[in-house]
């Protein structure tokens, strides 16, 4: 985790040297307050430093390249994901003009949030959504802190060991499942090709035409546009992995809009994470009439 420990100020540095960071989640830094880390779901307080209000606008300037103009894009939806697919969550002033959001200013906390390759955490759901000829369209539900984008990068490396001749797409809207950096895939996925930095739409509608995927693999899914492009995905005979924050089958199906998905039987299964010492650890796993299958 180089590219981490560059962009922060030595004394966080120095009190973070000691951590386990092969199991170290998130780091969350608030001004003039000693930070917090969680480490395999669990949270920790590090009582060497508190993080200053400095330190935090040199974790951005350094984040951003010293260019926030260059992030702003990523800025104004609330994080910037730099090299290794280390996402930063920002919170302060949100500014809006017009009614649209233009930046976020005086930061006052961080959550950084750590990335990690977990090879095989998909293995318990793999006999429930792998069928013999191709793979079966799924959503992932997860709670925050569950390892719903560890479980899906796994499922992307999956798809190309078990079926290499099926094209697999990717769309990292955050740059956390792939970790792309100047084209180059941080983190293994297997095969696959991918969209960095992309909008659902822009990312289903361009992607299935130009690229004409089998697989589509895809992060959180939450608008009325991300559900209606899956549906579109999904007719056209596109397998599609995908994921959604929720705590379990029954608060899925009180989400707006999913009733749609849960009525039209868009997914195959459905697969429920829940937050433990381990990432992408799988609780249940459903069929598409949300008939529990196995645990």
């Amino acid at each position: 985790m180089k590219f981490l420990f560059d962009i922060l100020p030595q004394p966080l540095r120095e009190a973070f040297a000691t951590l386990p960071m092969d199991r170290v989640y998130e780091i969350r830094l608030r001004a003039g307050a000693l930070p917090v880390v969680c480490i395999c779901g669990r949270n920790f307080v590090v009582d060497k430093v508190r993080a200053t209000r400095t330190d935090i606008d040199t974790i951005i300037h350094k984040a951003s390249n010293y260019s926030i103009y260059a992030v702003n894009e990523q800025i104004k939806q609330g994080f910037i994901t730099i090299h290794g697919g280390v996402r930063i969550g920002l919170c302060g002033e949100v500014v809006s003009e017009n009614g649209t959001i233009s930046t976020i200013k005086n930061v006052s906390s961080l959550n950084i949030r750590i990335p990690h390759q977990v090879r095989g955490c998909s293995y318990p759901a793999i006999p429930y959504i792998f069928a013999p000829e191709r793979p079966l369209k799924t959503l992932i539900i997860s709670p925050p802190g569950a390892g719903k984008t560890t479980f899906l990068r796994d499922i992307a490396w999956q798809v190309g060991d078990k079926y290499n001749l099926l094209n697999t797409l990717v769309l990292d809207e955050r740059g956390e499942i792939a970790a792309s950096h100047l084209g180059e895939n941080q983190l293994d996925i297997g095969g696959a090709d991918v969209y960095t930095g992309c909008t659902k739409s822009y990312g289903f509608d361009n992607g299935i035409r130009s690229m004409r995927p089998d697989v589509i693999v895809t992060d959180e899914i939450a608008t009325k546009s991300d559900i209606e492009m899956v549906r579109l995905a999904a007719r056209s005979g596109v397998c599609i992995f995908a994921s959604v924050h929720a705590s379990g089958i029954d608060e899925i199906r009180l989400k707006p809009n999913f009733i749609d998905i849960i009525t039209e039987r868009v997914f195959d299964r459905y697969v429920v994470l829940a937050v433990k010492d381990s990432a992408g650890t799988v609780m249940g796993v459903y069929d598409a009439n949300l008939k529990l299958l196995a645990m």
